[in-house]
């Protein structure tokens, strides 16, 4: 099953998911990358996911991915802004023309339970604390990849998770938008969250 969900954000930005059960020859034959990968599954992810980035921005073969200091893909001479992201079984990628984007996608594992108190604020895990233990995984993914994806749209060194980046809301419903705060710098810079939580998985994207 490939391309299976696709949204238009905003008027200047989209987002798609792909489903992978496909194998690594099919990736291969559809796009290829510069970077190096050995593993067979990571390698299919990412190939996954730069043949999203292809499906949402077409002229991509004439554009060239380049990387920044701290590791922040871009497309060089191009005004387009990207983020990709893939878990197991998953890739999600996301554009915009206009502004910095970041997207994550997480599988929700009792895992993220561990290392709750390395993301999530105090006052976040308070909140989290008072569902039910089905729900408090949940929303532990939730708050995670709507951080990672806030974390790629403006990543930089020294950024805490959970001190630096703030998610103001717990999410009520399975899909929705909710605000959300960078510190950084001195600076506050406030950015949306659109989500959509699955059976299996969670995908959030933060745009300004």
């Amino acid at each position: 099953m490939p391309l299976f969900y696709q949204q238009n954000i905003n008027a200047t930005t989209k987002m798609a998911i792909w489903s992978i059960t496909e194998s690594l020859d099919f990736f291969e034959q559809k796009v290829s990358s510069a970077v190096q990968i050995t593993h067979p599954i990571k390698k299919v992810q990412h190939l996954a996911a730069r043949l999203l980035l292809k499906h949402l921005l077409p002229e991509l073969d004439a554009i060239s991915i380049k990387y920044g200091a701290h590791g922040k893909p871009y497309l060089e001479n191009s005004h387009f802004h990207f983020s990709v992201s893939h878990c197991n079984g998953y890739a999600a990628c996301i554009i915009s023309s206009k502004d910095p984007v970041g997207i994550d996608i997480e599988l929700i594992q009792d895992r993220v339970g561990k290392v709750a108190n390395k993301f999530l604020h105090t006052s976040e895990l308070g909140k989290i604390q008072l569902l039910h233990k089905e729900d408090q995984l949940k929303q532990m993914t939730f708050f995670w990849a709507a951080k990672e994806a806030m974390y790629k749209m403006n990543e930089k060194l020294g950024i805490d998770f959970s001190e630096n980046l703030r998610v103001d809301e717990l999410a009520k419903n399975s899909s929705g938008i909710i605000p959300a705060t960078i510190f950084s710098d001195a600076l506050a810079l406030e950015v949306q969250i659109f989500y959509t939580i699955a059976a299996d998985f969670v995908w959030a994207a933060s745009i300004v």
